[in-house]
């Protein structure tokens, strides 16, 4: 059964969501043909528009250049179209195969595809947003977001077990034998909701959730659906689990359950793929590399090809998995994926971060760049997550230099691409004692055009005519920016989330002045603070140690009081 919708969620705002694909007189329309906006673009002027003739591109969710799928177009109610335009501001646009800047340009989008972007725009429009001394923005692409299994994991980030070689995920997700961690259970909304609110909220349009979906498949894409956000959502599934057996991790394996996963995530597939007007896109998401079979990662391989979705897989994320990788088929983590076939274009691989020449492997027996440059396969970055734990990314540079597609994620919390992009520059420069690189541009561009690399979008992290309107707005008129002279190296180098100032998601006004449309964040931090709260009071029947929570992550000070 579907979770209820989340308590926080407001009635009555914004367009109301088509469920699924859309009515079978819209697919006959998309069969015909219509006249795109974007086509109604001619020498800089647009044609005002009599009744809507707006559909996706035939269906395609991409530019005239043809490619992935983004589901159907709900039409505008009424029929007629919306066409508003933010002007004054420093403009992203986007000429050449990459961005560019317009200082006190404008963006006119009419209902969810960008019609024009420019200096000036002198045809009618409906609506008129002032930009002046602001950002305007693509929507930024979050490729890599665990939606919290409950609402109060995060607190485990610095909890970390030495042996783990500072992987602090298999100190959370690797319970004591016969024990299980506590989900998010009836609260289930709170966690989705409050996962991808945040990021959201800090400007990602687009979100890959990497198989957490708190709640179960059907609940989490209700709860996405009506966020308004574009996700890239599927169930995990995977060979193996994590288990603390008193004195080591062990794998628990149970292949069959692994083959049954891959059925589910199909079956997910053909019924969600398209979901809410095209917004809900699925994706296939086999969890770990060291807790999947060849076999497995094949099969997802083979159905991913012929359902012509998108899919990531945690990979070289930690040193034990590459040592044990390494053990048991004799292959470093990227040759083992590989020499089965699984490194294509629209796959990620999700932190990537231990390949063959990292400086804590000490194995030159292996090019595993090369093999990720040669295979068009993306690398998520998720910088802030590995610096909490001591470990560079060597480097954002190298693998960019290299040719391979990199893309951002924030994996954890916060979820705010915004500082990922930071903590990916400074990272960079770290890693290489260089402050030639890590360059904002470089850090925007894996924010917005890699992530829409990955998906095989070309409607996705930029302004041009005919992308869909996925539009953020940051406020640069705050004192720690000072003097602008170049918005994204001050975007990169001083901005957070919290200056996002506009959020427009497939037209959609999401956040306005600051403040959400649909939601209400106080009623939602006051159930995340309570459901976290319970889930901490019960650590001690799960965790590794037995103990409680001020004991497995001490407090920062003394707490007076505590007993």
């Amino acid at each position: 059964m579907c979770q209820p919708a989340p308590r926080a969620l407001l009635g009555g705002r914004g367009r109301r969501a088509d469920v699924h694909r859309g009515v079978p007189d819209l697919r006959q329309q998309v069969r015909q043909g219509l006249s795109t906006a974007a086509a109604r673009v001619h020498r800089g002027r647009v044609r005002p528009p009599r009744r809507s003739s707006l559909v996706d591109n035939a269906g395609s969710g991409r530019l005239a250049s043809g490619g992935d799928s983004g589901g159907n177009v709900r039409p505008p109610e009424g029929g007629t179209t919306m066409r508003t335009m933010i002007q004054g501001g420093w403009v992203v646009g986007h000429a050449g195969g990459g961005h560019e800047l317009i200082p006190n340009g404008c963006v006119v989008f009419e209902d969810d595809r960008v019609i024009h972007v420019g200096a000036t725009f002198d045809g009618p429009v409906d609506r008129r947003v002032d930009a002046v001394g602001k950002l305007v923005a693509p929507g930024l692409i979050n490729c890599h977001l665990h939606a919290a299994t409950n609402a109060g994991q995060a607190v485990f980030l610095d909890g970390l077990k030495a042996d783990y070689f500072g992987s602090n995920f298999v100190g959370y997700v690797a319970p004591r034998r016969g024990t299980a961690m506590p989900r998010a259970g009836d609260r289930a909304d709170v966690a989705g909701t409050y996962g991808l609110w945040s990021a959201l909220r800090a400007g990602a349009t687009t979100i890959m959730d990497v198989g957490t979906m708190p709640g179960g498949p059907a609940s989490f894409t209700k709860i996405a659906g009506e966020l308004g956000v574009r996700a890239y959502v599927g169930p995990a599934f995977r060979s193996a689990s994590y288990a603390f057996d008193g004195s080591r991790i062990v794998w628990e394996w149970d292949e069959a359950a692994g083959m049954t996963g891959l059925e589910r995530a199909v079956a997910f597939i053909k019924e969600h793929d398209g979901a809410y007007g095209g917004r809900i896109k699925a994706m296939l998401y086999p969890g770990q590399l060291d807790t999947c079979t060849p076999e497995l990662l094949r099969q997802a391989r083979r159905w991913a090809d012929d359902l012509g979705v998108p899919m990531q897989l945690h990979a070289a994320m930690n040193q034990r998995e590459f040592h044990h990788i390494l053990e048991q088929h004799g292959q470093t983590p990227i040759q083992l994926l590989h020499s089965i076939g699984f490194l294509k274009p629209r796959t990620g691989l999700g932190h990537c971060v231990f390949h063959n020449d990292h400086s804590w492997c000490h194995y030159p027996y292996a090019d595993d760049l090369k093999l990720l440059a040669d295979s068009g396969v993306t690398v998520v970055h998720a910088p802030y997550k590995y610096a909490k734990m001591g470990v560079k990314f060597e480097s954002f540079e190298r693998y960019r230099g290299l040719g391979i597609n990199l893309a951002l994620g924030t994996d954890t919390y916060p979820q705010d691409l915004i500082h990922e992009m930071r903590w990916a520059a400074l990272m960079c420069r770290l890693a290489d004692g260089s402050f030639r690189v890590g360059r904002p541009q470089d850090v925007f561009d894996a924010a917005t055009l890699g992530g829409a690399r990955h998906l095989g979008r070309d409607d996705l992290g930029r302004l041009a005519p005919g992308a869909k309107a996925d539009i953020i707005v940051v406020d640069l008129r705050h004192l720690h920016y000072g003097a602008v002279h170049d918005p994204i190296k001050a975007l990169v180098d001083c901005g957070s989330g919290r200056d996002v100032e506009t959020v427009i998601v497939d037209g959609q006004t999401l956040v306005e002045n600051g403040r959400a449309t649909r939601l209400d964040e106080q009623a939602l931090l006051r159930d995340v603070q309570a459901e976290g709260e319970r889930l901490w009071r019960a650590i001690p029947q799960w965790h590794w140690t037995g103990k409680p929570l001020d004991e497995v992550v001490p407090p920062s000070y003394p707490v007076r009081g505590a007993h």
